[in-house]
C-alpha cells in the first residue's frame, strides 16, 4: 500500500551573506533529528494500517501475517487463531526504541481480540519488537561498524551513537558473526591456502598470539577462513578441515614462512610451500647461529636468493611452446641441485644449523614450480598477502582490543577479516541478520520551493 509523508522545511536566509558552506553545513544537521520524525510518521501509518484491517471488513488474505497473539489465561502462551481485533485506545507509555537515528517515541494502539478477549499492540507484533527489544539490529550494525574502525571512547565521543561502554561491548561480545566462519568452501576456488601467527597485547602487558588461516582465489583475492588467539595450530586444523570440501586429485600449495607447527598443516589437502620471502631471512639467522659473520653470511643468501627467484611465464600454458616449459624445468633441476651442494658445503665447513635450516627448507620451497610444471596453475610463493592482512588487523586490535579476552579478540579479528575482504559475505550476513527482503520501498516523490505563509 503506498503513502506519501509531506515535508515543510522553513529557512531563513539573509540575501547577499549566505555563502555554500554555511548552506551545507546546517543541512548536515538535519538528517538524524529529520529521519526520526520521518520513521515515527511511518510507523504511525503501518499502526493505523494493521489495526483497520483487522478492526474492518477485509477478506482473511488482507489480514495474512497481522494480529499474531497469545491466548488470553493460557498458561502455555499458545497462539490464538482468531485475527478480528477492536480498537482499545492506545498505551499510558509511548514506546521508546534506540535506532541509527537517536531515541523513538512512538505512540502504540492497543487492540482486542474478538475470539479470546486478549488485549495487544499488532504494530510490535509486526515489527517483530519483543517486550523487552530496546534498540533495532540496524543500531547493532552501526556499533559493529564504527568500532572496526575506532576504539569505544571514540566510537561514543566522536559519533551521534548514543550507548555506554558495556553496551558496546555487549554487542560485540555477543556477536553471532562466527556463523559465516562455519560455511563449507571448495578448495577448487583457491589457488593457495596461507597460514601466520602475529603478537597481539593482551590484559597487564602480556602478549597473545593472533593467528590466520586465509585461502587465495585465482583472481588473488583474499578469502577469509578462521582467526584464532592463543590457539594451537593443531585445533585450528581442525577447524579449517571441517570448512573445507575436499575434492580428490586437486592440490595446492599450503605458502607458510617456517613457523613451527605448520610443516604438516593440511598435509593431506595442501603441499607445503615455503615462503621465498622469508627463506634469506632464515638461512642469515641459521648462519648467525653457527657464528658465520655477517660479510661471510651475505655471499651465501645471494646464493639462495638467486636460485629461488624462477620466474614463471605468465602466458596460458597451453599455448606455451615447449621450449618455454624446458626453460623452467631445466632452471628448476639446476636450482635444487645447487642447493644441495651448498648444503654438502655447509656440512664441509661446520655449519650444523644452516646445514639443518636448508635440508629443511629444500623439500618445500619448489613446490608452486612443480604445480605449475605438472597443471599450469600459478600459485603465490610468498605470504605478502597475509602479511598485509596481518597489518590491518593488527592496526586495529593494537588501538581498539588492548586487554580483551581471547574470544572478544577472536570475535573482533574475524569482523574485520570479513568486512574488509569478504565484503559479499559481509553485506550478506547483515541482509539476513536485519531481515532485509524487499518488503520496504522509499523514494523520493518531489521537492519544490513554496513562500512561507508568515512571509
Amino acid at each position: 500500500m503506498e503513502q506519501e509523508i509531506h515535508i515543510t522545511l522553513r529557512f531563513d536566509l539573509a540575501a547577499g551573506k549566505a555563502i555554500l558552506n554555511e548552506i551545507v553545513y546546517r543541512l548536515k544537521q538535519l538528517p538524524d533529528p529529520l529521519m526520526v520524525k520521518i520513521l515515527e510518521q511511518i510507523l504511525i501509518g503501518y499502526d493505523e494500517l494493521i489495526c483497520d484491517r483487522l478492526s474492518g471488513t477485509y477478506p482473511s488474505h488482507d489480514r495474512k501475517g497481522l494480529g499474531q497473539h497469545a491466548r488470553k489465561n493460557d498458561p502455555e502462551k499458545g497462539l490464538c487463531r482468531g485475527r478480528k481485533a477492536r480498537k482499545r485506545g492506545y498505551r499510558s507509555h509511548c514506546r521508546q526504541v534506540s535506532t541509527v537515528f537517536g531515541k523513538l517515541n512512538i505512540p502504540v494502539r492497543v487492540v482486542e481480540c474478538c475470539q479470546c478477549g486478549a488485549r495487544y499492540s499488532p504494530l510490535l507484533s509486526a515489527l517483530n519488537i519483543g517486550p523487552y527489544h530496546r534498540k533495532e539490529s540496524n543500531f547493532e550494525h552501526e556499533v559493529i561498524e564504527a568500532v572496526i574502525d575506532t576504539n569505544y571512547r571514540r566510537l561514543i565521543t566522536g559519533r551521534s551513537i548514543d550507548i555506554s561502554l558495556g553496551g558496546i561491548h555487549n554487542i560485540v561480545v555477543g556477536s553471532d558473526l562466527d556463523q559465516s566462519y562455519h560455511e563449507t568452501v571448495a578448495l577448487e576456488d583457491f589457488s593457495a591456502i596461507m597460514a601466520d601467527g602475529t603478537g597481539v597485547k593482551q590484559h597487564k602487558g602480556g602478549k597473545g598470539e593472533l593467528r590466520a588461516v586465509v585461502g587465495v582465489t585465482h583472481t588473488g583475492r583474499v578469502e577469509p577462513l578462521g582467526c584464532f588467539v592463543n590457539t594451537e595450530w593443531s585445533a585450528i586444523e581442525l577447524s579449517i578441515r571441517e570448512r573445507i570440501k575436499k575434492t580428490e586429485h586437486y592440490h595446492i600449495p599450503f605458502v607458510y614462512d617456517g613457523e613451527p607447527g605448520l610443516d604438516t598443516f593440511l598435509a593431506d589437502i595442501a603441499e607445503s610451500q615455503r615462503c621465498v620471502w622469508h627463506a634469506p631471512r632464515g638461512l642469515y639467522h641459521a648462519l648467525w647461529e653457527d657464528d658465520v659473520k655477517k660479510k661471510d653470511s651475505h655471499e651465501h643468501i645471494d646464493t639462495i636468493k638467486g636460485l629461488i627467484g624462477i620466474e614463471i611465464p605468465e602466458s596460458d600454458y597451453e599455448l606455451l611452446k615447449e621450449q618455454d616449459k624446458e626453460q623452467v624445468q631445466t632452471r628448476y633441476q639446476s636450482s635444487k641441485a645447487e642447493i644441495a651442494e651448498l648444503i654438502e658445503t655447509f656440512k664441509d665447513k661446520g655449519y650444523k644449523h644452516g646445514a639443518s635450516y636448508l635440508e629443511n627448507l629444500a623439500g618445500r620451497l619448489f613446490t608452486t614450480i612443480e604445480l605449475w610444471l605438472k597443471t599450469g596453475i600459478i600459485a603465490p610463493k610468498t605470504t605478502s598477502l597475509l602479511e598485509r592482512v596481518f597489518r590491518e588487523i593488527g592496526r586495529r586490535l593494537k588501538r581498539i582490543a588492548w586487554g580483551w579476552s581471547d574470544k572478544t579478540a577472536t570475535t573482533l579479528s574475524k569482523m574485520i577479516m570479513l568486512k574488509h575482504y569478504s565484503r559479499r559475505k559481509w553485506e550478506q550476513y547483515w541482509l539476513k541478520k536485519l531481515g532485509i527482503e524487499g518488503h520496504f520501498h522509499i523514494s523520493i516523490s518531489s521537492i519544490e520551493l513554496c513562500p512561507c505563509q508568515h512571509f
